[in-house]
Parts: C-alpha cells; structure tokens; sequence
C-alpha cells in the first residue's frame, strides 16, 4: 500500500514539474525572446509572426498536459483547480490561435507593429493574455495545494518514547 501511495505522489510530482515546463517557461522566456526588443529587435516585423509560431503548438503540448493532470490527483481539491486551469488554457489557446489568424491576415512576416491595437488582435489578445495570467496564478495554487497535501499525507514519526509506550500497552 505505502509503494503505491509514493508512486501516486511521484507521478503526482512529475505532472505538476510538467505543467511547470509546458506553462510557466514558456510564459517566461518566449515573451523575452521575441516581444521584449531585448533579443529580436522591435524593428524585425518577423518576431512577432515567429512568437505565435513557436508558442502555438507549446500552448498545445501546455493544454495537454493540464488535461492529463485532471486525471490523475486522487484529492478533489487538486482536480478542481486543474480544471479550472483547463479552462483558462483554452481560452488562452483560442486567443493565440486568434492572434495568429489576425497576425496571418495582416502579412504575416511583415505584419505591422500598428497591428498590436488594431481590433482583431486585440480580441483575441484579451483572451490569451486572461487566459495565460489566471493560469499562471492558478498553477502556483496547484502547486502549494499539492505541497500541503503531501504534508499532510505524510505519516507521523514514532519517536523512541512514543515507540517504547506503545510496545509496553500491549
């Protein structure tokens, strides 16, 4: 029984490490690649094109991984915010795929910089930036709520007194 609890709490692990590769860097680094003017230059109308490209299929493989850890936490708690998580990675999904389409229609690679408050791709933006934010703070939730329920699983230690009262009851 002990064995198949610690294989429950390590694949438990091994999702929410998931979620954080899939949700979080990506959240994190391809902003700073291709948005941020720090690596691609504002000028290069391409970045913004290669950002959707790029984040697209990992907001997928994200989207994936959160449908894939609704299944599997034993505790209600978990499954609970893993769904809403769900919910906001596919508004976030719909919004960049959104952004994509209006980003395509405008150019693509050599969409205009006006294109960041022109009305379609503000829209969807709307979506993917709520979506990825909630996400973002609903995975963090996830993550304390899954700490504090290995905490609590954990069985208490018998220490030598505690050990020596209970084998002189008997």
């Amino acid at each position: 029984m002990a064995s198949i609890q610690r294989t429950r709490i390590s694949s438990s692990v091994v999702g929410i490490i998931r979620l954080w590769l899939l949700v979080f860097v990506p959240f994190v680094v391809l902003p700073f690649l291709f948005l941020s003017g720090k690596v691609v230059p504002y000028t290069a109308l391409w970045g913004h094109a290669v950002f959707h490209l790029i984040y697209l299929p990992i907001a997928a493989a994200g989207w994936w991984a959160v449908w894939r850890f609704v299944r599997e936490p034993s505790h209600l708690a978990l499954r609970v915010i893993a769904g809403l998580m769900l919910l906001c990675q596919t508004s976030f999904l719909f919004g960049h795929a959104g952004e994509l389409v209006s980003v395509v229609q405008r150019g693509f690679f050599s969409a205009p910089y006006s294109i960041f408050s022109e009305n379609p791709h503000m829209f969807f933006a709307m979506f993917a930036v709520a979506g990825i934010m909630a996400s973002e703070l609903l995975l963090i939730v996830l993550t304390v709520t899954a700490a504090v329920q290995r905490l609590l699983r954990r069985s208490p230690r018998v220490t030598g007194r505690q050990a020596y009262e209970y084998r002189g009851a008997r």
